[in-house]
């Protein structure tokens, strides 16, 4: 029999099943986030168990830009290219969406809300990120891609340590510092920590996160992060129940991406994905691998393209309404939601198949 030197055999390729998954998921939570919001907004006016349904939903949602934004790092930050190669391709992929979408919105909102709207103004919302309210995302995106290269080098001649001292300043700086002082707030004893290190603030934390937990995530952190899961969601439920009735008023101290509860939320979701892999490459098979690489090659589409259907739907554009608030949001929500993502996919695959529109989705 052969011997096989270990040390020249190629590991197999990663099944990245998951990450299909995780974007299906994701994008699903931001449809379900989006529709729940027509109830949750309206804390105190509404009966007690449809807000906390709406809150329940929102809860359960957490944590989809957070996601997308790890799964981004996860999958780039390995990778090595030129600058020319990778910005080809990145920004290919997302500037003319990002362009096309902005414009198609700005004409969305002078058609139906504002008639007076105007290039100059349009032009400055655009510059401003005032264009509609899921678009901040692009502008997001589009600055950790320019850093991607980067962190690149970052990365790839870091340790475990060294990631973990980096993530654990961006922890600090940009999660709990932040949130320690809007409590503080929401209390009744404001105060202000001046702790500026500009190179951990912001999503880059989740960026590198994705980088990391793809990396050193193993089977033995899958029951914490079950725990930490868990805890999350009902620290999510029962704290923004709690701000609520603190401030009489609603309150996104809890469902904000960068509190802790969202990121521990996110992190031990993308772990359980990831440790899930060789599970669901053993079920997940044929047809249905194919329709979850469909649907995941659509998410961007989905995301993009979604809020014209909620709005349409909310305003009876179609001759009829359908929205969160219409009945009891426990049994609403779930089926808009389902709605609309379902119309944006078909409008996705759709654009898909029209040369002229293909890359703007």
């Amino acid at each position: 029999m052969p011997q096989t030197n270990p040390s020249t055999t190629k590991a197999p390729p990663e099944d990245l099943l998951w990450v299909d998954v995780a974007r299906v998921i994701a994008m699903w939570s931001v449809v379900v986030i989006h529709v729940a919001a027509d109830v949750i907004t309206e804390w105190g006016t509404l009966p007690n168990s449809w807000w906390g349904a709406a809150n329940f939903y929102d809860s359960l949602a957490r944590g989809p830009v957070a996601i997308f934004i790890m799964l981004s790092g996860a999958l780039l930050l390995p990778q090595a290219e030129s600058y020319r190669a990778f910005f080809r391709k990145r920004f290919g992929r997302v500037l003319i969406p990002f362009l096309a979408w902005s414009l198609f919105y700005l004409l969305w909102r002078r058609h139906f809300y504002e008639p007076t709207l105007g290039p100059a103004e349009m032009l400055r919302r655009f510059a401003t990120d005032r264009v509609y309210f899921h678009l901040w995302f692009m502008y997001v995106l589009i600055g950790l891609y320019l850093i991607t290269p980067w962190l690149r080098v970052l990365v790839a001649n870091a340790s475990k340590k060294d990631l973990g001292y980096f993530l654990g300043l961006c922890f600090l700086v940009s999660f709990l510092l932040p949130f320690v002082e809007s409590l503080a707030g929401l209390v009744g004893h404001p105060f202000h920590i001046k702790l500026v290190i500009e190179p951990v603030q912001g999503f880059v934390g989740y960026f590198v996160l994705g980088y990391f937990l793809r990396k050193y995530a193993s089977e033995k952190t899958v029951p914490t992060a079950w725990l930490v899961w868990g805890l999350s969601l009902l620290v999510c439920f029962f704290g923004t129940a709690w701000a609520c009735a603190r401030i009489h008023s609603f309150s996104t101290i809890f469902y904000d991406n960068m509190a802790p509860n969202h990121l521990f939320f996110a992190a031990a979701f993308f772990i359980l994905l990831k440790q899930a892999s060789p599970m669901m490459g053993k079920k997940v098979t044929g047809r249905w691998r194919r329709m979850t690489g469909l649907v995941a090659g659509a998410s961007f589409g989905i995301y993009l393209i979604h809020p014209t259907f909620i709005d349409v739907l909310n305003h009876g554009r179609w001759g009829f309404t359908l929205r969160s608030n219409i009945w009891h949001p426990a049994f609403i929500i779930p089926f808009v939601a389902s709605t609309v993502y379902f119309l944006s996919l078909l409008a996705v695959l759709l654009i898909q198949r029209i040369p002229i529109l293909r890359r703007t989705v």
